[in-house]
Order: C-alpha cells, then sequence, then structure tokens
C-alpha cells in the first residue's frame, strides 16, 4: 500500500467503514499482516485484478453458486485472459461469510487455516492480488482473491482498437528491477516468426514506446521481458491481440 493509498484507506475508515471498498482494502491488510508475520513481502492491490475479482464476487452473488468455475464454464484463467490480463496469474481465493459482525476478518481466519488458500496467500512468488467483496440479498459477503507475479504494471490501458497513423502506446513501471523489452508483432499467436521486433532499452523503472503497425488489420503483439539485466534471455509476460485500422478511433 502506497503513502497515497493508505491516506485514502484511513479517510474510509473514518467516513466509509462499512463500504466494500474499505473492507477489500482491510482484508489486503490482513493479508499483508499474515504475509509479514512469516516473513514475506507485502502484495500491491491491483486494480485490473480487482476488477475481474469483484466481478466474479457479483456473478456468484446474483446467481447464487460458489464456485472458482462460474456459470459458463469459465475458470479463473479464462476470465483473466477475457480481461486481458495475460502476465503471470496463478492464484484464486474464494470465501463466502454470512452471520459475524466482522466479516472480513473472518473471512480471512477461514482462508488461513484451509491449507490450498493458505498456500495461496503465502506464496513468496507473488507480488500483486486484486481483492473483490460483494453482499448478496440474503446478506451473504462473497471474497475473491486473485494472485499474480508480475514484473511489470501497464498505467495506460491496453487499447483493443487503436488507429493506423498513431499505433499502441504503452506505457508503465515495473514492479521489481528494470529490465530490457522486446515487443512482437505476428500475424497469429503461433506465427514462428513475428513480422517485426524490436528492443527497448529501460533506464529507470519507467518505460514509455509506441509500437506501430504498417497496415490495417488484426494483429497478436507479444511483451517480452529480460530474465536477467545482460542476459539476452526474455521470457513472454504480455500479449494481446490488437485491431488496427483507419480513421478515429472512439
Amino acid at each position: 500500500m502506497t503513502f497515497f493509498e493508505l491516506v485514502k484507506y484511513c479517510l474510509r475508515l473514518i467516513f466509509l467503514p462499512r463500504s466494500l471498498r474499505t473492507m477489500e482494502w482491510k482484508m489486503l491488510r490482513l493479508v499483508n499482516k499474515d504475509r509479514k508475520q512469516n516473513g514475506l513481502k507485502k502484495l500491491r492491490m491491483q486494480e485490473d485484478l480487482r476488477v475481474v475479482a469483484r466481478k466474479h464476487s457479483k456473478d456468484m452473488a446474483q446467481k447464487d453458486y460458489f464456485e472458482h468455475k462460474n456459470l459458463l464454464g469459465e475458470t479463473p484463467f479464462d476470465r483473466l485472459d477475457k480481461a486481458r490480463i495475460t502476465d503471470i496469474v496463478a492464484g484464486e481465493n474464494l470465501a463466502k461469510i454470512k452471520g459475524y459482525q466482522i466479516p472480513v476478518r473472518r473471512a480471512e481466519i477461514g482462508l488461513m487455516n484451509s491449507p490450498g488458500h493458505r498456500a495461496n496467500i503465502l506464496k513468496s512468488d507473488y507480488n500483486c492480488v486484486g481483492i473483490g467483496i460483494v453482499k448478496s440479498q440474503d446478506q451473504s459477503f462473497y471474497f475473491t482473491q486473485n494472485f499474480a507475479e508480475r514484473e511489470l504494471v501497464f498505467t495506460k490501458k491496453i487499447k483493443k482498437v487503436v488507429r493506423l497513423k498513431t499505433g499502441l502506446n504503452i506505457k508503465g513501471y515495473f514492479l521489481k528491477n528494470p529490465k530490457n523489452i522486446i515487443y512482437q508483432v505476428k500475424n497469429h499467436i503461433n506465427d514462428k516468426d513475428p513480422l517485426y521486433e524490436k528492443l527497448i532499452k529501460v533506464k529507470d523503472r519507467k518505460f514509455n514506446f509506441v509500437i506501430p503497425f504498417s497496415n490495417t488489420g488484426i494483429y497478436q503483439t507479444l511483451i517480452f521481458v529480460e530474465t536477467e539485466n545482460g542476459s539476452e534471455k526474455f521470457n513472454v509476460v504480455n500479449k494481446f491481440e490488437i485491431k488496427v485500422r483507419k480513421g478515429f478511433v472512439f
């Protein structure tokens, strides 16, 4: 939790102590307290992960089910992929609580007492989480925690449709040590060779570059990050399908 987020959280505790958003931040603090007691680094709340978590909690509350797979048969990975979150995300915790005065604390205690859920909370690889809490008509609270291990965060939304003239703007910062980036553009995700690629040298934690396109159409864009500085070995961390067209994009 950044200083600005901490100030917002304190204000919410004063003026909106029972709101669902305040409860989400309370759960983050409890999760990080459990991690600290086990010698682990704190997790950072990520808004894109939280949106996906909220949607799943809302879906369960409205349709009266409690499963990782929703009624459309979508897994946590399917929901994240649909939300264009394609970096390494590997854990989801669910909880359902009713009849407790402090549901957030009760939910976190229950998760920590469950071996599988505890393993997610205390997994050292994770550095991010999205927490979504929704209250159903029968006064049950539904909790979803989506955990992630992330190299970088995008601060500018990745557009689905871009103009040929302007290309795709990629802007963000590294959560870990800054490393070089390679982007590739392909016609199809399984094509062996890209149409073109470029190395982006990153000097500090922030990056801001534009991926150009030579023609209109639908393209697969992949973002690779260097495994270690100077190693010249790269792993894919994000991939997006981008529609390129002429004229204005709304």
